[in-house]
């Protein structure tokens, strides 16, 4: 394929959609196509689209309508769950539709489409950056698990995500060992629910045993996990320094009335003694969690339950989302749906709440050092560096030399808004006080 083309990839919803678009981008490479940002003017637009709430849609259909209005000549492509579910609401937008089953042949459509189409990528504009390839990255995750069998009564994911599977070991560890190659210093193992793990007799512990020991390995996160899926032999493998002691445990509710609803498999004690293991092993882990707020049928006193577990929790980031009806799943059929006002007073509360949580975490680490994975500058030419902490703070600081991808200890200094500003061992001559010149973002 003539390497003038240019493919923008771009990921919408969680952890999973984005390792499989980096494996989309590897594939583009491979074949030719010059990757870009979606931010770039490119010949063919790619998105892999989520469909877990009802605003995910609407933000795949935005990003889609907006890629047409401003490129009406590009290839326009949707791959995933949305497509998944009802790729007809999708039809008008897009060029190629690729449901899960079919993204592994994403690259030979766009490929026989521009073929029929004769595209030329003269004009196309400048390359910026390389998009979802791990070339250039800081951090590459990489898909181990997708799919479940135990379905909450909220969740469209195992209505479009329809086979619950493992990759092989080897192929991970394969994967795994060319990211490392490729320069990205974190990788983050992801799955729809990777601590259901196995392939044979290797089990999720096992194989995060096996990519520790691979070579040139610097550090390594795992995504979320079920509070029932974390073992004694699991949990002892964060002896090993490079594994973040970062710990995302969705909790959705704190209320055991809702939870049996939801389907979850747990009570608030059951989750309770979950973080009491993790603290017990890693006193200073940051646990993040997910909570929906206006569950069918939730009441006031139900809500404050939840509100109560959190305040108790000392969760470091709580994700807060209102309850999306999603069609074809248990709780879409319901009774008792929450009035909307009462939502947007629930969503309010919760997310007050987790700000305070947030800042009090990092709060706690004022003054202490941790280790940072430093990105990218938040603005060109600002010299106000963001990097992500091995505990999952964002940290910021300032530096006259590039940062971009450099592992280093810092030391936490105090907050700036929803970061940290931190003093460097190594501070060059841009000072330390930008912070007060303003415009950090």
């Amino acid at each position: 394929m003539d390497t003038r083309y240019r493919v923008a990839v771009h990921a919408l919803g969680c952890k999973l959609n984005q390792a499989e678009l980096e494996t989309l981008a590897a594939q583009f490479e491979a074949r030719g196509f010059t990757v870009v940002s979606p931010r770039d003017k490119a010949d063919v637009y790619v998105i892999n689209t989520c469909t877990v709430t009802a605003e995910a849609d609407r933000k795949v259909r935005q990003w889609l309508r907006s890629v047409r209005r401003h490129n009406p000549e590009s290839l326009t492509v949707a791959t995933g769950c949305y497509v998944q579910r009802v790729p007809g609401e999708l039809a008008s937008l897009a060029d190629v539709l690729a449901d899960n089953d079919e993204k592994s042949r994403v690259v030979d459509a766009v490929e026989e489409q521009l073929r029929k189409r004769e595209v030329r990528a003269e004009g196309a504009g400048p390359v910026v950056e390389r998009g979802a390839s791990s070339h250039g990255r800081t951090r590459s995750l990489v898909k181990v698990q997708e799919g479940c069998s135990t379905p909450c009564a909220y969740c469209i994911v195992p209505l479009v995500r329809l086979e619950e599977r493992s990759m092989p070991a080897e192929e991970i560890l394969q994967t795994v060992g060319q990211r490392i190659h490729d320069g990205p210093k974190e990788i983050v193992l992801t799955g729809t629910k990777i601590g259901v793990y196995r392939d044979g007799d290797t089990a999720l512990a096992d194989l995060v045993r096996m990519v520790l020991g691979l070579p040139g390995l610097q550090r390594l996160r795992l995504s979320s996990l079920q509070p029932r899926e974390l073992s004694g032999e699991l949990l002892s493998l964060w002896e090993d320094s490079r594994l973040c002691p970062h710990f995302h445990l969705s909790l959705q509710s704190g209320s055991a009335g809702v939870l049996r609803r939801m389907g979850r498999g747990y009570s608030p004690s059951s989750y309770m003694r979950s973080l009491e293991a993790i603290r017990a092993v890693l006193p200073d882990a940051a646990i993040t969690t997910d909570v929906i707020v206006g569950f069918p049928g939730e009441s006031d006193p139900e809500f404050g339950e939840t509100v109560s577990f959190c305040e108790a929790a000392g969760f470091a980031r709580i994700h807060v989302f209102p309850y999306s009806s999603r069609p074809g799943t248990r709780a879409a059929g319901m009774g008792g749906m929450v009035a909307p006002a009462t939502m947007r007073e629930r969503v309010g509360v919760m997310s007050r709440l987790a700000s305070s949580s947030r800042e009090k975490y990092a709060h706690s680490w004022l003054g202490r050092t941790a280790e940072v994975l430093w990105e990218d500058e938040t603005k060109p030419g600002s010299h106000v560096y963001s990097g992500t902490s091995h505990n999952y703070l964002r940290l910021l600081c300032r530096s006259a030399l590039p940062l971009h991808n450099v592992l280093e200890d810092v030391t936490l200094e105090h907050l700036v808004g929803d970061a940290v500003w931190v003093r460097r061992a190594r501070e060059d001559t841009c000072g330390r006080q930008a912070e007060l010149e303003g415009g950090l973002y």
